[in-house]
């Protein structure tokens, strides 16, 4: 009898779905070796995901490769994008509390200028790197605009003069660019802009983008969220 039972028992093991391990979700991410951001972000996703036993792998692929493959299907998610997105393709699903925020700032020499607005750019030369979307942009036609090609290149230039302003977009919380290149070099306390980034995931998540917005509210109510981020931040 006993081992009767036994042999059902491990026949319902065998043939049950549920009971197999959760498939892990596909999530794009992109400059996984470089990016302060994406390190900070994954971990927070990681964190999230964890308390709902979801298992997850971060596929590294170019950012614009990254959306066209979530739109494709072939991958569950993007790690962050911009909140516009969702207008733009209603079809994914956006976590609503955002995982990070990222913000223009400007920098100056000391004794330079330190605007507060986009418009206190006017007549200025302004160093940005190039491809930065948001910056090119905002930018006001009558800046005397030069692109770079690194964060190295952008200080070299304020250094030597040839630019009268710096303007970057960093993670809230991390240790400021300028700090990192130089003590000469001064961060207005005003942010230019700020963008919050959301993760996205393919449509047929739905639920489980309600679920994870329901944790990652939670951590950043308490605090956790925030705290993470710093402490990941700090550490680039």
């Amino acid at each position: 009898m006993r081992s009767l039972v036994f042999l059902l028992a491990l026949c319902a093991t065998l043939l049950c779905p549920p009971c197999r391990a959760a498939e892990p979700l596909r999530i794009a991410s992109w400059s996984r070796n470089s990016e302060p951001a994406t390190v900070a972000a994954e971990a927070v996703l990681s964190r999230a995901y964890a308390e709902l036993d979801q298992p997850i792998e971060f596929i590294e692929l170019p950012v614009r490769r990254a959306l066209r493959a979530l739109l494709a299907g072939e991958v569950d998610a993007n790690l962050y994008r911009i909140a516009a997105l969702a207008q733009e393709q209603p079809q994914l699903r956006r976590v609503d509390t955002p995982v990070l925020t990222l913000a223009a700032y400007s920098y100056a020499s000391k004794g330079g200028p330190r605007p507060v607005s986009w418009d206190d750019l006017t007549g200025l030369r302004v160093a940005h790197l190039r491809g930065v979307l948001l910056i090119e942009q905002q930018l006001p036609a009558e800046a005397r605009r030069v692109e770079a090609a690194s964060v190295e290149e952008l200080f070299r230039l304020l250094a030597l003069q040839m630019v009268d302003i710096v303007v970057t977009v960093e993670p809230r919380l991390a240790v400021p660019l300028g700090q990192r290149m130089g003590t000469t070099f001064v961060r207005a306390e005003v942010e230019l802009a700020a963008l919050p980034m959301h993760h996205y995931l393919g449509e047929r998540h739905a639920e489980l983008a309600r679920r994870l917005d329901a944790v990652l509210a939670r951590m950043k109510a308490s605090g956790e969220l925030d705290r993470l981020l710093q402490r990941r931040l700090l550490q680039r």
